[in-house]
């Protein structure tokens, strides 16, 4: 069944469904197999939330944005895989966070699970760097939390102590015991973790759960769960905000939930919202049993925030929220939508074209991923505000006959950011 005829009825993205299988190493899955004048097709893990967990959308009032994004010059190359990258598989995948230290140096994080970081005196600067700050433990068991870790969202008071969101997967289909298929996205557990650096992002270690699903790996296998891919860590009055994205698992409902706290060392402090309140507290579903359904976030911006959001961060001038996403078809693009509240989204708006490595053909531009926006002249440590011309960063996959593998560099292009009257 050819998937465009029932994603246009159903306002999803487009997949070909029935083809979808897995088997090409920890890193990419198939997306549809080789046929007559197309290859196989092989996606990562962001485009497999991409496409994967789009939400429907219904009928609503149009809200515009209170900001335009404009793209005003041509792309820079910030790092490049063929002549910077330290192996195979150093490669920019997740979106572009930056620190600046105590000592005035920018760290720019763009991970992979083998985690190096770029460095320099400023963002417009920074340089590859073979250090490996964090890896995950690589740990067989579910339960411990601690299997392969991307440094996802950091966040620093004072340049020295710096803490991380730690994206980690449980890759349950290297463990042929606990994956029956052997494939990756029926046996992919997601939490959301937190590692902790006290030398300013020389290394970092382990330091706990952040929020996890109230069901425990054996109770959800069957397609990928859990709690993926932080946002930028925003402060908001006496809080620390940001966004996840959730698949659907029992009680939890798909789409981008918002987590705050008043103390982010702390990983056990983050609060969800509820729907009304940040009332929901996270657990460990392999300590003593609870009721799962309290312990679940309510998705914000629906019909607003269409795909997982991979940026969020406040404009100065006029304090409105800018999240921004990737629509991974091929018609899609690099979206943004603004809001005063966190909670009130504007419709979203396309900043540039652009498609997944899902959605690409060989003919097509070059596919893209982890769309992040970031100002070098941002005054917080954590560069989580922008003014009005910031940057827009971006993975950028360089095709070889016709196939997509690990050659990615990170790009970046200046932006202007107006507000709308």
């Amino acid at each position: 069944m050819e998937s465009r005829a029932f994603a246009n009825k159903h306002n999803l993205l487009p997949i070909k469904l029935g083809a979808l299988f897995y088997g090409r190493g920890d890193h990419t899955a198939v997306l549809w197999p080789a046929s007559r004048g197309r290859p196989a097709q092989t996606v990562t893990k962001f485009t497999l939330l991409c496409l994967l967990a789009a939400i429907p959308t219904f009928a609503r009032a149009e809200a515009p944005p209170g900001l335009t994004l404009t793209v005003t010059g041509p792309r820079v190359t910030v790092f490049s895989h063929a002549s910077d990258a330290c192996d195979l598989w150093d490669i920019p995948d997740a979106p572009s966070r930056a620190i600046r230290t105590a000592s005035g140096e920018v760290l720019l994080f763009a991970t992979h699970f083998h985690n190096h970081l770029w460095r320099g005196p400023d963002l417009a600067h920074v340089r590859a760097n073979c250090h490996e700050v964090f890896a995950g433990a690589e740990a067989d068991d579910p339960s411990a939390f601690n299997d392969r870790g991307w440094l996802a969202a950091p966040f620093t008071r004072d340049g020295v102590n710096i803490i991380a969101i730690v994206h980690d997967e449980f890759q349950g289909h290297r463990r042929p015991a606990l994956c029956p298929s052997g494939r990756y996205m029926d046996c992919w557990y997601n939490a959301l973790t937190m590692a902790i650096s006290h030398d300013s992002g020389q290394s970092f270690v382990a330091s706990g759960l952040v929020a996890a699903l109230p069901y425990r790996y054996d109770e959800v296998t069957g397609s990928h769960r859990g709690y993926f891919n932080p946002s930028n860590i925003v402060p908001f009055g006496q809080y620390q905000v940001m966004l996840v994205f959730a698949t659907a698992a029992r009680a939890q409902l798909p789409g981008n939930c918002l987590l705050r706290t008043d103390q982010p060392e702390d990983p056990r402090s983050w609060r969800g919202w509820d729907g009304t309140a940040f009332n929901v507290q996270f657990i460990n579903p392999y300590q003593p049993p609870t009721t799962p359904g309290v312990h679940v976030c309510t998705p914000i911006g629906s019909g607003k925030l269409r795909w997982p959001v991979t940026s969020l961060v406040r404009q100065t001038t006029t304090g409105l929220f800018i999240a921004t996403m990737l629509n991974a078809a091929q018609d899609g693009g690099v979206f943004y939508a603004t809001s005063a509240d966190l909670i009130s989204w504007s419709d979203p708006v396309r900043l540039m074209p652009a498609e997944g490595e899902g959605a690409w053909h060989c003919s097509d531009a070059s596919p893209v991923a982890y769309p992040s926006i970031l100002d070098p002249a941002s005054d917080d440590r954590s560069f989580a505000t922008v003014g009005s011309t910031p940057w827009l960063f971006l993975t950028r996959y360089n095709a070889h006959s016709c196939a997509l593998g690990p050659d990615r560099d990170l790009v970046r292009f200046p932006l202007v950011v107006t507000p709308n009257n």
